[in-house]
Parts: C-alpha cells; structure tokens; sequence
C-alpha cells in the first residue's frame, strides 16, 4: 500500500546522507517520500526521488560544521542550546508546510527535536535513525522502533542496547553527481577523508598527505574547503566533490576522522582505517576499530605525518588485519542495509 513517509534531519551532510539510501529504497518501493531539512540539501534529496520540504535552518548554509558555530566536544550545554534553537525555528515551518498533507509515519535523525514534536502534534508513529552509535538515554525517554546505520560490532557498549535498536549497517546511495575520478596505474592509493579544521589545525590533512607520499603514496584528499597554499607533491590530490565510492574500489588504506560515514564507508570495501579522532562520536569509533582489528587509532597529542605512515604501512601488509576486514565486510553484507531499514519502517506502518 502506498504510503506518505515523511524523513526529517537537521541539515547536516553527516545526518542526511546517511538516511538518503532509506529515502531512496522507500521511493522504490512505491512510497510517496517527504524529506524535511534545510532548503540547502533539497538538491541532494529530490536526486533519491523524495520530495524535498526545506525549511529556513540556523545552521550553516553549507551543511557541513565549522568556524565554531558548534560547541567543542565536551560543551553539551551550547550543543544542547543549538539544536533547540533549530527545533524552535523548525516546529512552526514545518507545520505550515505540511498543512493538512500529514505524512503516515516520520523518520527521524536522532538529533533532529523538531520531528517527534511533529509526530506527537499530527499523532502518527515515528520511527529514530541514528547514523552513528546509539547513545544511551539520560532520562526517561519514550521507547521507539530505531534504524542504526552501523553494524553491531562497532557500537560501544553494545550490551547495554535495547532490543528496539535494529542495526542495518550503512545505508549508502551513490548520487549521480560528482567530479570523476581514475587510480594511477602505479602506486598505492590512500584516501585522506579530513575537515580542514580538524583539531583547529588546517594544515592535517596536508601532513597527513605528505607523510604518505614521501613513502610512495598517490593520495587523494577529501575536504570541506580548499587548503593552504603548500607546495604539494604531484602524487597528492585534493577534491571537494568527489564520492568516497570511486577512490575506494582502489584504495588500500583511508585516513579518517571517525565519522561513522567515512568509516563505513571504507569498511564496507575493505580497506583498513587510520583513525584520528575530534569528536566525542570519533573516540567511540576509533576506539571499537581498533578493538576489532581493522584500523589504527592516533591520538590528537600523538599525530605527526610519520604516525599516520607507520600506521598505514602496519596495516596493509598484515594478515590479520585483513582477516579481521573480511570478516567486517561480511557482518556488514549480512546486516541487510537500506532494504532492512525500509522492511521496519513498513512494519510500523501496518
């Protein structure tokens, strides 16, 4: 039966990309799909097939954090104040929008406060999806069916979780857009996936770049914004809108912050991670991938160029960090992705 579901995020790439795959799959499937953000993605969206329904955010128009508009990790107080202010500005906009066209059910980021005031205001059911680990609630909060979009083994404290969380593992969609991309035929490839702020420092991803390319690297950079004016070695590139995907198929190591995006992504290829954490979310992720063997983490006051080097070069010549790949890729083939996803979803639904 056809159905009006309604997908909501804060417009964050970090939180709408990974729900785009489930828009997507639910369009597939005959659904008429509405997806509330930021009038920035609607772009993005209306390529899954979904509807996009922007609304004007205070967050920045770019979709990606910086400049210090986000709390520091650790200042929960002004994360807490910043997305209450998007939950304010958002509720009434979207009320308006919607009218009488109320959806049958809403799929929600975890960090978007806006969408279960609108379930409750309209009484339809809701489902959570959380593109990272799940948190443990502080408080008395009401039980709802819930999408994670990591596979198992890589959520911290696992056995604390309750059996509401279903985890699918990533829920990737390749867009169509994007500038291509073909591997040299020579070198190893590395894909340093690093915000140009990261740590406050804009100059990480460079070191990271040179460090692998004095070893014999071709590395392909990834990042929000163009860096410094370094003289850069022929065998370094650096991208702002080029897929994860097509580096990828050929690289053999990545270099991450620990967003659970880029780190699935490269899992789910097979490719071992080198993980240099920011966040609260980053330090969870590095620390269970290095638990389970398929990446090294280092830490903020042990970064340097030849750190990441040494690390790349333990990973990818041991046997048992690829046995340790192989059997994440499988975990993650298994968990049943976006179709898994859309399959609870429309169990809510009935």
């Amino acid at each position: 039966m056809r159905s009006h579901i309604a997908l909501m995020s804060v417009p964050l790439h970090a939180h709408v990309n990974p729900m785009l795959g489930i828009a997507a799959e639910l369009v597939d499937r005959g659904h008429r799909v509405t997806f509330a953000s930021g009038g920035a993605l609607a772009p993005l969206i209306a390529e899954t097939g979904a509807t996009p329904v922007p609304y004007l955010s205070t967050f920045p128009a770019d979709g990606a954090p910086g400049d210090g508009w986000l709390a520091a990790a650790g200042d929960g107080g002004q994360t807490a104040r910043t997305f209450g202010r998007e939950r304010d500005a958002a509720f009434p906009q979207l009320v308006s929008a919607y009218g009488a066209d109320r959806p049958d059910l809403i799929v929600h980021d975890s960090v978007t406060a806006f969408a279960p005031q609108l379930a409750e205001f309209w009484g339809v059911p809701r489902v959570r999806f959380s593109p990272t680990h799940v948190l443990l609630p502080a408080g008395d909060e009401p039980i709802v069916p819930s999408v994670v979009a990591i596979p198992r083994s890589l959520q911290a404290d696992v056995d604390r979780v309750g059996p509401e969380h279903l985890f699918v593992g990533p829920t990737p969609w390749h867009r169509r857009a994007g500038e291509d991309w073909s591997a040299p035929a020579d070198r190893r490839v590395a894909l340093v996936s690093l915000r140009s702020d990261h740590h406050g420092r804009t100059d990480m991803p460079l070191r990271c770049a040179e460090g692998l390319a004095a070893a014999g690297w071709h590395v392909v950079i990834v990042t929000d914004r163009a860096l410094g004016p370094d003289q850069l070695p022929g065998s370094v590139e650096i991208h702002r809108d080029l897929p994860p995907a097509r580096v990828l198929e050929h690289a053999q190591v990545v270099v991450t912050a620990g967003g659970a995006g880029d780190a699935l992504d490269g899992l789910a290829y097979g490719v071992p991670l080198v993980v240099v954490p920011q966040d609260v979310e980053h330090f969870l992720t590095a620390a269970r991938v290095q638990a389970l063997g398929v990446g090294r983490m280092i830490t903020p006051e042990r970064f340097s160029a030849a750190a990441v080097r040494a690390a790349a070069e333990e990973l990818t010549g041991d046997a048992a960090t690829r046995a340790a790949l192989d059997t994440m890729r499988a975990e993650i083939l298994l968990s049943g992705g976006a179709p898994a996803a859309a399959d609870l979803i429309e169990k809510q639904l009935a």
